[in-house]
């Protein structure tokens, strides 16, 4: 393999050839005149070739000495966009930053501290992962996601966790149901009525939280349709076909047709844990984690 040339004697090739002076080139390198005149001619010689033509009166590019000078400009203004891509990336200023998230926190806390985020950070590419919370989970443990947001609660050795939001459950109805009239509805009633419910694929861990809380009280629900997202969910609500649970955040979507009730007899809240890995983070997720007031 060919040894390429040192490159201070290209940083000094490139002062020569902006001043067209050896004098005032050796100046700039804080270098006696010599020494460059030395450090250009070793320059020469590794090359095979002539950089310069010099007289007594006068210094200028030979045609390779341009051709030469013009490639290496662009060369150095690219190895220092490297070192400062480098040094952004080492302080976590630069990078790449993996985010998963379920459907209630994309209503607020994701995209709130995001937002954060970026304001902070702007250079960092922000990937955002839909996925369930048990999915989550083992693309953390892959190393496929650098932060999660996730239903809580949730305890593992390999992870820590931080609580970002509680809600309350509230009953989703269509308009006009007796339940929206009272202002409220119990467990009991909300089991009796066909439910509709995410998909056990996409809504696991939710619907099994639910599964609990109606267990709890000796209850099992009654489960007429799945979807696989909210806005198949509200959509069978608004028109009739069943009830639904959600958080109280849901009411940001503002829903056509479906109205929002209290359960009275239920006041637990669900939780909104971010999650992260103890080991192997980046500098950049633990920006974020400052951000988010949990680093």
């Amino acid at each position: 393999m060919e040894r390429l040339p040192e490159l201070d004697g290209i940083q000094s090739f490139l002062l020569v050839a902006e001043e067209l002076n050896f004098r005032r080139a050796a100046e700039r390198l804080n270098l006696d005149q010599s020494a460059l005149s030395r450090r250009i001619k070793e320059l020469e010689t590794r090359m095979g070739v002539r950089l310069f033509e010099r007289t007594t009166r006068e210094v200028k590019l030979t045609e390779a000495g341009q051709a030469f000078y013009e490639r290496n400009v662009q060369l150095l203004d690219a190895l220092r966009d490297s070192i400062s891509l480098a040094r952004r990336t080492a302080n976590g200023a630069s990078g790449r930053l993996r985010v998963g998230y379920m459907s209630f926190a994309a209503l607020s806390d994701m995209p709130r501290l995001v937002l954060a985020f970026r304001a902070t950070f702007p250079r960092v590419s922000v990937d955002l992962l839909y996925s369930s919370t048990q999915a989550q989970k083992i693309e953390l443990a892959r190393d496929r996601l650098d932060v999660g947001f996730i239903i809580g609660p949730f305890r593992h050795p390999d992870f820590h966790t931080a609580l970002i939001s509680e809600e309350r459950l509230l009953a989703l109805v269509p308009a006009g149901h007796p339940a929206a009239e009272r202002g409220g509805i119990k467990l009991a009633e909300l089991a009796r009525a066909p439910l509709v419910m995410g998909t056990m694929a996409e809504w696991d861990f939710y619907r099994q939280m639910l599964d609990a809380i109606f267990a709890e009280r000796g209850l099992a629900v009654n489960v007429a349709f799945e979807a696989s997202s909210s806005m198949g969910m509200l959509g069978l609500v608004s028109f009739g076909l069943g009830l639904t649970i959600f958080p109280e955040g849901v009411r940001r979507l503002r829903p056509v047709g479906v109205e929002f009730v209290d359960i009275t007899d239920h006041a637990a809240p669900i939780q909104t844990v971010l999650a992260w890995r103890k080991t192997g983070l980046s500098v950049t997720a633990r920006n974020f984690l400052k951000v988010c007031g949990v680093g």
